[in-house]
């Protein structure tokens, strides 16, 4: 009966398996596929069966409409800088300075859209690691 309590006991007080490095490879996966949907490009992971699954351009491009819609309910939008930024487009001035204003501030170090593409890619994240994994293996 003692092996069995200590063997339990062994059980119940050990540490979790170290996944640091899994943990980095999907965080690193994330934001890798952020910028690339960002700049304009679909995301999609292959799976072993089915068609790929992912993020398309257009996906995003209707989840950063539905953020500003959001901005315009809450009247926190700014039709100025909104004003601003296109007419900057129209004449070829700089306009990237001006995205944090229209969609508004983050937390995310690198902006708002950055933090949408994240969030969105989040669920694929862990699928998209291991088909990089595989794809690299062959």
């Amino acid at each position: 009966m003692g092996a069995l309590r200590a063997a339990q006991w062994r059980y119940d007080h050990a540490e979790p398996e170290d996944d640091s490095a899994r943990q980095e490879a999907i965080q690193a996966w994330i934001e890798d596929k952020a910028e690339q949907l960002v700049h304009g490009a679909d995301v999609l992971v292959r799976q072993r069966f089915g068609p790929p699954v992912g993020i398309r351009q257009d996906q995003f491009v209707a989840k950063v409409a539905e953020h500003l819609r959001a901005l315009q309910e809450a009247e926190q939008d700014d039709l100025n800088a909104l004003a601003l930024l296109l007419l900057q487009a129209e004449t070829g001035g700089a306009v990237k300075n001006m995205v944090g204003e229209v969609v508004g501030q983050s937390d995310h170090s690198r902006g708002k859209l950055y933090e949408i593409a994240e969030s969105m890619l989040e669920q694929y994240a862990q699928a998209g690691v291991e088909a990089d994994a595989e794809d690299a293996a062959l």
